[in-house]
Order: structure tokens, then sequence, then C-alpha cells
């Protein structure tokens, strides 16, 4: 057999360009300070994308009559289950898993170089927690996961004013990758809010701290598979 040619070297190379181009970040700053004498960009370039997005107050009321209706027949506050597939698909294109995929698709292709060829939404589940209820922190075996809010408690102003590390009870949401490193943001929380949904990879360390107040703190989440164009 005669050597390769150029054109197939050059194929080859091309080749582990785009297989490793998924791995380098954009030079993309995330926020421009002022420097001593000129401006300053600010890049994150080693931590994963986390999207923040919202869905309507539509599926908000149908998911909560469902919820209501569950938590009354077992005569519970607290508890965790999964949507029926009939309330996940009512709707069509505004079913749940149609706004679930559509913005897993927008958050993938936002932070990969490739295209989705599928998704694959592998549970919806519903946590509904009373006071004191948290979620330790915990990551999930699936690609994508994330956190829809469809009821928020009212908490103790107070509890709002502390942070995660010190010990905050007022139901946010905390992501959290690597530890105590200099120069380096390792944990970010989130307030919950109706209609807000979050989006991350489910390898990403994230928990909820319980709260202190009244009512309840109802969030749908979900796991997800997706597969890329090669």
């Amino acid at each position: 057999m005669g050597d390769a040619t150029d054109s197939d070297h050059s194929s080859n190379m091309d080749s582990a360009t785009r297989s490793l181009k998924k791995y380098e970040a954009e030079a993309l700053p995330v926020k421009s300070v002022q420097g001593s004498r000129e401006p300053m960009e600010l890049y994150s370039p080693f931590g994963p994308y986390i999207a923040k997005t919202r869905l309507s107050s539509l599926l908000v009321e149908d998911i909560n009559r469902f919820v209501d209706k569950e938590l009354q027949r077992a005569g519970v506050r607290g508890a965790e289950f999964i949507l029926p597939q009939e309330l996940v698909e009512a709707g069509g294109t505004e079913s749940l898993s149609h706004q679930l995929a559509d913005n897993i698709i927008a958050y993938v292709e936002a932070s990969e170089s490739s295209r989705v060829a599928s998704v694959t939404i592998e549970a919806i589940w519903v946590v509904n927690q009373p006071e004191a209820s948290a979620s330790p922190v915990h990551f999930h075996s699936a690609d994508i996961s994330g956190v829809f809010y469809l009821k928020v408690p009212e908490v103790d102003v107070r509890e709002e004013q502390r942070n995660y590390i010190s010990g905050r009870r007022a139901g946010y949401l905390n992501l959290l990758s690597g530890g105590k490193q200099a120069l380096n943001k390792s944990l970010i929380s989130f307030k919950p809010v109706v209609e807000d949904m979050y989006i991350f990879p489910g390898w990403l360390l994230h928990g909820v701290e319980p709260f202190c107040g009244t009512g309840e703190r109802r969030s749908l989440a979900f796991n997800a598979n997706i597969e890329l164009h090669s």
C-alpha cells in the first residue's frame, strides 16, 4: 500500500481538530470591569454554563392542579412523585415535554459546537417540600438535569440576609463546582421564583436548603440524555 497523501493527512487533522474543539472554551468575556488604566474583561472558561429561562403560567396551573389533588388524596404535605405521561404530553407543541426538549436543545447547542440529534427525557418528577425540608447536595446520572418552580414559600427575611455557607434557610437552589480554591468562584445560589427554570449538567453538584417560613416549596425536576450530531 502506498503512503498516505497530503489530502488524507489534512483530512485526518481536520477531523481531529473538530473532535477536540468541543473542549476549547470560546474567548468571550462574561463581565467587564475597570482596570488600573484600561477596561478589564473577565472570563469563565472552566465551569459549565447554567441556563435560566421561564416556562408558561399555563403549565404551572395545570401541574399544580394535578399535584394539589394528589397531595389531598394522599393526605400529606411533603411528597415526591413522577408525573404521569398524559400530563407531560398534553398540549402538543405547548406540552411540558416539548418545551423541556426545546430548551434543552437551546442550552446544549449554546454550550457545545455540535447540533443536538436527539433528546430523551428520562424522568420528570415533582417535589413538594414543607418548612424545614431540604435536598442534600447531590448529582444525577443523566447528561442534563433541571428544575422548574411551581410554588414558593414566604420566607423569614432575616434568612435571606445570610448565605449558603452561613446556613441560610430560605429554600434557595445552590450549585457547586470545585472547592475553596484561590481566585475561583465555586458556588452560585438562586432564589426560587414561580415559572423560573434552570438547566445544568447532570454531574454538577446541587442541593436545596430548607426554608424558615410559611407555605411550601414545589418544584418540578427532570433528567434527560442527549445525542449530538457527529
